[in-house]
C-alpha cells in the first residue's frame, strides 16, 4: 500500500521541522511549506491524503487556505492548528478538525489517524 500524504503548512520552523520529523517516522510521505500560498501551489501538483496547516501564517492565513482547498478538493481532509482563533471559524470555513497548541505529538498521531480512516468509519 502506498504511504499517504501530508502537506504541513506553517510559518513557525520549529513546528514544521517538528511535525515533519515526527510523521516521516510515523511511515507518512510529507511536504512542508512555509504559508498559504506554497501550499495552494502545492496541492496544484500533487494530491494529498491531509492537509495540517497553522491558522496565522502570513500570505495566505489558515482560514482562507481551507476555504480555498474546499472549493477545488471538497474531500481533502484539513486539519488547522492554532494558537488562538475562533473555533467556530475553522470548522465553518470546511477544517475537518483543529488542535490547539501546545499539542503532543501523540494527540496529533491519533488525530491524523482518526482523519485519514474517517471514510472507512462512516
Amino acid at each position: 500500500m502506498a504511504k499517504k500524504r501530508i502537506l504541513i503548512a506553517d510559518d513557525e520552523k520549529a513546528i514544521r521541522i517538528l511535525l515533519g520529523m515526527a510523521l516521516k517516522t510515523y511511515d507518512y510521505e510529507v511536504d512542508i511549506v512555509k504559508n498559504g500560498l506554497e501550499a495552494i501551489n502545492n496541492i496544484y501538483k500533487r494530491s494529498y491524503d491531509l492537509i495540517i496547516t497553522d491558522y496565522m501564517m502570513p500570505e495566505m492565513d489558515g482560514l482562507e487556505l481551507t476555504k480555498r482547498i474546499r472549493l477545488e478538493y471538497p474531500s481533502i481532509p484539513i486539519l488547522i492548528v492554532t494558537a488562538n482563533g475562533p473555533e467556530h471559524d475553522f470548522l465553518k470555513s470546511g477544517a475537518t478538525f483543529y488542535i490547539e497548541k501546545p499539542f503532543s505529538m501523540l494527540e496529533i498521531q491519533n488525530i491524523i489517524k482518526i482523519m485519514l480512516n474517517k471514510e472507512k468509519i462512516d
